[in-house]
């Protein structure tokens, strides 16, 4: 026989670790069913500046291209061929205002920050998307919408 054959477990530890086990299912189950709000990140919490900040509006046309609106600027084109990860980002934004009963009247803000993030804000729900997360192929494709028409060629990318 061993020594843990002679002695029972310790209750304390078992205890212990029934408890954590059971109140991180309660905060996790209970944050989910939305009976515990989480803070949402804001965007006065950055330290960086914006460098760049345009709102857009975003048209689907019926050959599948997507028309690019910016107050004051011409109107851009992302082709059918290209634009597939900013079509995605603005299916997963629009969802959610739907989902929330909303149109399409506000504009999205699309912003540079001055420590080189790319942020994508739903100006209707507030939600806002680090497009860094993505990768810097799907980051520049954001940049590009934001920047001035002149840095830009036919195709939509920067000169």
């Amino acid at each position: 026989m061993s020594a843990l054959d002679d002695k029972p477990f310790p209750k304390a530890p078992l205890i212990a670790a029934f408890l954590l086990v059971g109140a991180s299912l309660i905060v996790v189950g209970g944050t989910r069913l939305g009976l515990m709000s989480t803070p949402a990140p804001t965007q006065e919490a950055r330290v960086a500046e914006v460098t760049r900040a345009e709102d857009l509006r975003f048209y689907d046309l019926p050959d599948g291209a997507v028309r690019v609106v910016a107050a004051g600027e011409a109107d851009r084109m992302i082709p059918v061929a290209s634009g597939g990860f900013v079509r995605g980002v603005l299916r997963s934004l629009v969802r959610d205002r739907r989902a929330q009963g909303m149109g399409s009247e506000q504009p999205f803000r699309v912003t540079q920050w001055s420590d080189g993030a790319v942020t994508i804000q739903d100006m209707a729900t507030g939600r806002v998307l680090n497009l860094n997360a993505f990768g810097p192929t799907n980051r520049l494709d954001f940049v590009n919408l934001i920047a001035p028409v002149a840095a830009t060629d036919s195709t939509g990318t920067a000169a």
